[in-house]
């Protein structure tokens, strides 16, 4: 057996999912002419812009608060034919919210019995139907909207990474191979959680073990998008193929090569002392990526990217007084939908003009004001970056 490098990292525990697990399948998404394959070379040295430069318009929703709906942060929304689906992270509760932003209920089935889970280690939408991985104990759970549970599967092998596809599922292994001397850690799975094919999008043998709840499946269109966060290429699933769709080239600032995990068997302090990027997040829609990645524990570094042309803007979440808690969730169409802290709506509102700020539904700015919970935002960037 080989050696096997292991980062438990719990401060990389960006709460459940941590936006990066989001959303349902969008059909509307058209992204065939985007399927090429990209190589985007990053300019880490580049000067930053105000977010508040690239911005065009902005839609904010709030989410009712009452006493059965306080939430303390929001990171992923599902969306249903009519509800939002927001899963709250350590405490195990699952909130629905209708498309006006209204509290519908809530449920919570944390404890030992049949249909319980001890931790949401993964968790996805599909249809009427909410799935939630709990890996410590090794189950696969299903709910329908109202918290009713369908079914429970014991998951064979080490994953938190699941979403529905074809008549089954799909999995990452998270560098823990399946099969080991052919290192294979893709499964394509039956409806039982049985192995259909197995894939490696991988040529290199490093193994990262990363401690974190970040799904490394999104939807992209009718297909599936799959990036890890230590990995610089962000790979297609398309008709149970995957293949490289995207690129990040940071040249001698990439962290992870083959020698730096061969001659640091510890790589914790190496992250913590390191400079090189070393965490990768990517929001990639049909004409925009939203890139976040790290070279230290504390800061990020942003980038919008056009994809038609290439052209990249390096921004910053802030403004020359304020910095604002901005957490992407996943492209609708052309807007990124984030979560914002509703209590810098009326610092972002005087940021932007009038025209570029609209509220959905019966959302008003007296009623953010009065709630602590996190409001949703659609935000549609300018087609000319310059």
């Amino acid at each position: 057996m080989r050696m096997r490098t292991k980062i438990y990292f719990s401060m990389l525990l960006l709460g459940l999912l941590s936006c990066s697990s989001p959303g349902e399948k969008e059909s509307k998404l058209s992204t065939k002419s985007n399927d090429e394959f990209q190589l985007f070379k990053i300019d880490t040295k580049a000067k930053p812009v105000s977010i508040f430069d690239l911005i065009e318009e902005v839609e904010i929703m709030r989410l009712e608060e009452t006493e059965q709906s306080l939430l303390s942060s929001i990171c992923c929304v599902y969306t249903t034919e009519d509800r939002l689906i927001v899963p709250s992270g350590s405490d195990g509760n699952i909130y629905s919210f209708s498309k006006k932003g209204e509290f519908i209920s809530k449920f919570r089935h944390v404890g030992n019995g049949p249909g319980e889970y001890e931790f949401i280690s993964g968790f996805w939408t599909e249809g009427d139907t909410i799935f939630l991985v709990d890996i410590n104990r090794r189950n696969l759970i299903s709910y329908d909207l109202e918290g009713n549970h369908l079914r429970s599967w014991k998951i064979p092998f080490d994953s938190n990474n699941f979403y529905s596809y074809g008549n089954g599922f799909v999995s990452d292994l998270n560098y823990s191979p399946y099969q080991d001397t052919l290192q294979f850690n893709i499964l394509f799975l039956d409806e039982e959680l049985n192995v259909k094919k197995m894939a490696n999008p991988y040529t290199s043998p490093l193994r990262l073990y990363m401690g974190s709840t970040l799904n490394t499946f999104r939807p992209y269109g009718k297909d599936l998008i799959f990036h890890r966060n230590t990995s610089d290429t962000v790979f297609l699933i398309d008709n149970s193929e995957i293949r490289s769709l995207l690129k990040f080239d940071f040249g001698a600032e990439w962290l992870w090569t083959e020698e730096t995990i061969k001659n640091n068997p510890r790589t914790t302090p190496l992250i913590r002392e390191t400079s090189l990027v070393w965490w990768l997040t990517s929001y990639v829609g049909e004409k925009w990526i939203y890139l976040s990645y790290r070279t230290s524990l504390k800061e990020i570094d942003y980038v919008l990217i056009d994809r038609s042309s290439g052209a990249q803007k390096a921004f910053r979440l802030n403004n020359n007084s304020s910095k604002y808690s901005m957490r992407p969730i996943k492209w609708e169409e052309d807007r990124l939908l984030v979560s914002f802290n509703s209590l810098d709506v009326a610092q972002l509102a005087k940021e932007l003009s009038s025209e570029s700020l609209t509220f959905r539904q019966s959302t008003t700015l007296e009623k953010i004001e009065s709630s602590e919970n996190p409001v949703l935002m659609w935000v549609k960037f300018k087609s000319n970056q310059r």
